[in-house]
């Protein structure tokens, strides 16, 4: 299996009928490949194709009765450390049209992975830039999607869209036509545009958070957000600021005329995968208006309690947390430590049937269709705390408030968890000791917060070790000297980043949140109404059992999640 084919011929044999090898596999019977292949015959499609357009097979299955067809290696590539140099052998639209991707390249033998090995046949004008012979294998469609992107960036196209934009730039009539792009009209949006759609392209690819476009006197440089880490992907000369500019503006509804104030918008971007809610914002600099979309992840704002990083203690404690009646949880950390999504996950564990659900947001990141989410508009007197007063005329069961910034808000959701709602919102503290202590400097009364709170949650995220790279290595005294941990010993099983073409060589791929959770039981209560120090309320959480967000960290350590440095960093 895996018998390098000369390249000069570029020839490949089916040894079995497909539908002979899916039969022996009890796949599908006799009949269902029969009707498949008069379907696929009839659309003008192969009948692989077929198979899968409509579900018959798994990518899997198909993939490995493929290679049984053919007599090749099925290569699960999710395992293999592609090499970033043979990548150019093959260029990146012959890859991207045929899915035919190289992997290696070993002696003369180029290795080639493919969801259908007769795609070889396609390479056959590039045979002379090919080495002495290829080796072809086989892997799921799913596969080589995503890993073209991680290996393909798009570069060179960007590259030749910057040079044909400058150029155009660089003549009087060229500037002309660029002070209509954006307003609808197709003399250089075109080009424009497809600038614009390859940083997405990027941004989605290597999984970013957040596109950056940064002006300054003499460049404009392009950066993503991947795991909390700021990357530089591209830079642009100056003069193609504003049109790139307009072009955003446009496509999130803003006055494109207006460059001196900040404005706020979003539009909704068709990815590979579907599609993207982008969030917009812009802010008038020196050079420029520096301009930052914000990628939602879908998937996030509707995962579980154990998705987002809680153990499945804290989840059953949480899901009980939502079937009360009343009281108020607060879910608190600083900017970018993941709050929102914690809210909607609870929100998506709702029943938003039988309950009626308001939130009050600023923005609005996610839309729920069972949910009533109000959007903040201070220009239009729309505040958190006026509108709380109107939401509570709305017979609401469940109320979440975005962030707690005021008195008066933090005074109004106080009182309405006191009168039979359920409260769930957000604020800026270090840990969730330090919540009640907050919420009284701001105002709110003592006796009213203890009968009023439920919990606090505190958290903050860190990386995720990749898995297709870490490394085994044990725990050393000055480390567990720094995590300050009684229940992970020195020359424990621990793992470290290492780095591959899966995570950008930076050894993490993804986070996950660290947690501690505060009850508020009847001492706690008391100590608040007391307003008696943070010690002594930890102190007691602490021989109830108290897991704090560094010992949290440290079980994350412990199973492999993530490592010291990331935990370290966190919860300093």
């Amino acid at each position: 299996m895996g018998t390098p084919l000369p390249s000069r011929t570029l020839s490949l044999t089916a040894h079995r009928r497909l539908g002979d090898v899916l039969l022996e596999r009890n796949l599908l019977t006799a009949t269902q490949f029969e009707e498949a292949s008069q379907r696929a015959a009839f659309q003008r499609i192969r009948v692989s194709e077929y198979l899968l357009k409509e579900s018959l097979v798994s990518p899997l299955d198909l993939a490995k009765a493929l290679a049984t067809q053919y007599e090749v290696e099925f290569l699960d590539l999710d395992q293999v450390q592609i090499q970033p140099e043979v990548t150019k052998l093959i260029p990146e639209m012959i890859v991207r049209n045929f899915l035919i991707l190289p992997v290696e390249l070993k002696a003369n033998t180029l290795v080639l992975v493919t969801p259908d090995p007769i795609q070889i046949l396609k390479l056959e004008n590039l045979k002379h830039q090919l080495p002495e012979s290829l080796e072809v294998k086989v892997c799921t469609k799913t596969q080589i999607e995503e890993a073209i992107p991680r290996l393909y960036k798009n570069d060179q196209a960007v590259d030749r869209i910057v040079k044909h934009l400058s150029k155009r730039q660089s003549s009087k009539k060229s500037a002309s036509q660029s002070q209509t792009i954006g307003t609808g009209q197709k003399s250089s949006a075109p080009s424009v545009e497809a600038l614009v759609n390859k940083f997405l392209e990027r941004a989605l690819a290597d999984r970013a958070s957040d596109v950056h476009i940064d002006p300054s006197e003499e460049k404009v440089r392009v950066r993503i957000r991947i795991d909390g880490i700021l990357h530089e992907i591209h830079t642009l000369p100056p003069e193609l600021h504003p049109s790139v500019s307009s072009r955003i503006k446009v496509l999130s509804n803003l006055d494109i005329s207006e460059r001196r104030q900040p404005q706020d918008g979003g539009f909704r971007h068709q990815g590979h995968s579907g599609p993207v809610d982008i969030r917009v914002s812009t802010l008038p600099t020196a050079f420029g208006e520096k301009i930052v979309l914000r990628l939602l992840d879908r998937s996030m704002m509707r995962g579980s309690f154990v998705q987002i990083g809680m153990s499945p203690t804290l989840s059953n404690v949480m899901m009980a947390l939502l079937d009360r009646p009343h009281g108020i949880v607060f879910i608190t950390g600083p900017t970018g430590s993941g709050k929102t999504t914690t809210l909607y996950s609870m929100l998506n564990q709702i029943d938003s049937i039988e309950r009626n659900v308001i939130t009050v947001e600023d923005p609005i990141e996610f839309k729920f269709d069972t949910i009533n989410q109000v959007q903040v508009n201070e220009k239009a007197g729309l505040t958190f705390a006026g509108l709380l007063k109107h939401i509570l005329r709305q017979d609401p069961d469940v109320l979440m408030i975005g962030e707690v910034r005021d008195q008066e808000t933090a005074d109004l959701s106080v009182r309405a968890a006191l009168t039979g709602h359920l409260v769930l919102s957000t604020i800026h503290t270090n840990d969730s000791v330090s919540t009640p202590t907050r919420l009284i400097d701001m105002g709110v009364e003592p006796f009213l917060l203890a009968s009023g709170l439920t919990a606090v949650i505190a958290q903050r995220l860190v990386r995720m070790l990749c898995l297709h790279c870490r490394k085994k290595t044990t725990l050393s005294k000055e480390d567990a000297r720094l995590l300050g941990t009684t229940t992970l010993a020195p020359g424990s099983a621990i793992h470290e980043p290492v780095g591959c073409d899966k995570c950008l060589n930076s050894g993490y791929q993804n986070r996950i949140a660290l947690f501690e959770f505060m009850p508020i039981d009847e001492f706690v209560r008391q100590a608040i109404i007391e307003r008696r120090p943070e010690s002594e309320i930890l102190k007691y959480l602490n021989s109830r059992g108290f897991i704090s967000m560094r010992q949290d960290g440290i079980d994350k350590i412990a199973s492999g999640i993530t490592s010291v440095e990331e935990v370290l960093k966190a919860t300093i």
